[in-house]
């Protein structure tokens, strides 16, 4: 063989192997790239069971949260009541259905001009104490030794000894109503007897811190607990 032709067929041979190595590199190349960009898909694509599981779980999401929750509607009768239409307990309406007692008549327990009336705010001067004050009574004057009448029908609840009014008798009558009297003397009732309106409980005396004005009953009148004004509380205005 010629030396060109033994240099021809080399040549040849040698560029055909090149090319074989090349188409190779490319197939190669390619199938990793198709592998890669396979198992990227696989990855990215939820199946079927999982789209399908996700899709059941969103929808009972957004039926839980949007159907309102539907309780049975109130009966007619139910539905006409309000409020102050239930009773209170049996203790506030027996409270409540206790009328005052309007058959208890009263009257003043001595009779006499009242030298000084009642006040709760507004001061009175006090001749014997010098000063001003309030005065939760009513001063009648009288002479000294007058006979004192209960002023209504009642139980007496104490006879005190006071040392700014003296000797004190409390009666409590029907209606919520109280009466005290002072300063007496010649008591002849004690706690527990029971009166008739007008009848005797004692007799005047000075009265300790009111001793320096006239002679005097001092009378006063409580309503449920509290100081009242006698004229009014016994409706003898």
């Amino acid at each position: 063989m010629k030396y060109s032709e033994y240099h021809s067929k080399s040549k040849f041979a040698g560029s055909a192997a090149f090319y074989i190595v090349i188409a190779c590199c490319l197939v190669a190349i390619g199938g990793a790239a198709w592998f890669a960009a396979a198992n990227i898909s696989r990855r990215d694509t939820p199946s079927k069971k999982e789209s399908s599981s996700s899709y059941s779980s969103h929808n009972s999401i957004i039926e839980s949260s949007s159907t309102p929750e539907i309780s049975n509607p109130p009966t007619a009768e139910e539905a006409g009541k309000t409020v102050s239409d239930e009773p209170y307990s049996s203790v506030e309406e027996t409270e409540s259905s206790e009328a005052p007692d309007t058959s208890v008549v009263f009257s003043m327990p001595v009779q006499g001009e009242i030298i000084k009336g009642y006040s709760e705010k507004v001061l009175q001067y006090s001749v014997t104490l010098g000063d001003m004050r309030i005065h939760t009574g009513l001063d009648i004057a009288c002479e000294e030794g007058t006979s004192v009448s209960a002023a209504g029908n009642g139980k007496v609840t104490s006879v005190d000894e006071s040392s700014t009014l003296g000797t004190v008798m409390t009666i409590e009558h029907n209606g919520g109503i109280t009466t005290k009297y002072a300063s007496l003397k010649d008591v002849k009732l004690k706690a527990g007897d029971t009166v008739s309106a007008g009848d005797i409980i004692g007799t005047v005396t000075a009265v300790p811190s009111e001793c320096a004005d006239q002679s005097h009953l001092h009378f006063e009148a409580y309503k449920n607990g509290h100081a009242a004004d006698p004229l009014v509380a016994l409706g003898l205005e």
